[in-house]
């Protein structure tokens, strides 16, 4: 990572770039607007360690180090001179892109910027946090569990059971010869219809090296293809009528008329490099085949749909939570196929008490 410090008049922009990829790393970018933030910048000039805090996709905290920076005295000569209060963005958006274009691309810069290496460090102090479901079973956030997939399994449960807490169903297993075998990931069902989440993830920590970001997104292209082939092929064992149980061994009662929603559940939307591929086709092949909705989804996204779906119910006297994501997915499933691709964030306004979609 970097830390880069520039004027903008008498304004302070700063940036942080991530080079979780060679070729297109990541900038976040702010200007400095309260007296807090330029104490805190003359703290790491005078030598205070610099505090460094890891969220995950929910925005939770769930580690934390900290390590010197060299600052250096020029950095406090810009800090001296920066203005604070209230900043203009969008006036000082072109200014500042041409700043952020340097950044990226320069490996020298002028008298006006300050551009800081942060130690490459492996010791992270983790923060455990704990979801309580409303089964009562309690889990912990965990950034360094090397079962993504579970993590992730967990998460999206989490999300979701509150929508309908009895109809929430974590690995549901039909029959295979002798044995059973997994449905699916989560399964969802109310009276009026099913939803089933195949959930991929990147496996990071059995990789060595760490992969390109490049790589990841091609990864994450083949582990979407398989989990749309397993939620057709799931979708088709309700449909015909088989059995679901519990990893308990409890009969599960699933409603199969309606047509069933199947969500691919992956870490971040932004590594789909290859767009094209979910399109008009595809979204109309499996509603043909499997004779229900398609939809690509990360972990934010669904947090959206999740709050979407509560926002509607909290403004109605008969629809549920569950019968308000239902919904919901029916809506996005049109947008995505008026947009002719999988690949959408879709936010929820409420103007008037009326739901309006951009």
């Amino acid at each position: 990572m970097q830390l880069a410090f520039s004027r903008l008049g008498d304004r302070l922009l700063y940036a942080l770039k991530v080079i979780d990829d060679e070729e297109a790393p990541a900038i976040l970018w702010s200007i400095l607007e309260r007296d807090d933030e330029k104490a805190a910048l003359n703290a790491l000039v005078q030598g205070e360690d610099c505090q460094v805090f890891l969220f995950n996709e929910l925005a939770v905290n769930v580690a934390w180090t900290s390590f010197p920076i060299a600052a250096g005295t020029k950095l406090r000569e810009i800090i001296a001179a920066t203005a604070t209060g209230p900043a203009d963005h969008v006036a000082l958006k072109s200014e500042a892109s041409a700043v952020l274009d340097r950044f990226h691309s320069e490996a020298t810069w002028d008298a006006d910027m300050v551009v800081i290496d942060l130690p490459t460090t492996t010791v992270w102090q983790p923060i455990h946090n704990r979801f309580i479901t409303s089964h009562a079973s309690s889990n912990v956030v965990d950034i360094f569990n090397r079962d993504e997939g579970g993590q992730q399994e967990q998460l999206a449960i989490w999300l979701t059971d509150n929508l309908h807490p009895l109809g929430v169903h974590h690995g549901p297993e039909i029959p295979k010869g002798p044995g059973f075998r997994e449905l699916t990931d989560v399964l969802l069902s109310y009276q009026y219809g099913s939803i089933l989440i195949e959930s991929k993830t990147l496996m990071v920590f059995e990789r060595n090296p760490l992969p390109s970001r490049k790589k990841l997104a091609h990864d994450v292209s083949g582990h979407i293809k398989k989990a749309i082939s397993q939620l057709r092929g799931g979708i088709r064992r309700l449909k015909d009528g088989t059995p679901v149980k519990s990893k308990a061994g409890v009969v599960l009662d699933i409603e199969r008329l309606q047509p069933i929603h199947g969500i691919v559940l992956i870490p971040d939307l932004d590594l789909i490099q290859d767009q094209e591929n979910y399109g008009s086709e595809l979204i109309q092949e499996f509603l043909r085949d499997a004779g229900g909705f398609i939809h690509l989804l990360d972990i934010a996204e669904l947090l959206r749909i999740v709050q979407a779906a509560e926002m509607i119910a909290a403004r109605g006297t008969t629809t549920t939570p569950m019968m308000a994501f239902d919904y919901y997915l029916i809506e996005r499933a049109k947008k995505s196929i008026k947009a002719g691709t999988l690949c959408i964030e879709v936010l929820l306004r409420i103007v008037d008490e009326e739901a309006n979609e951009s």
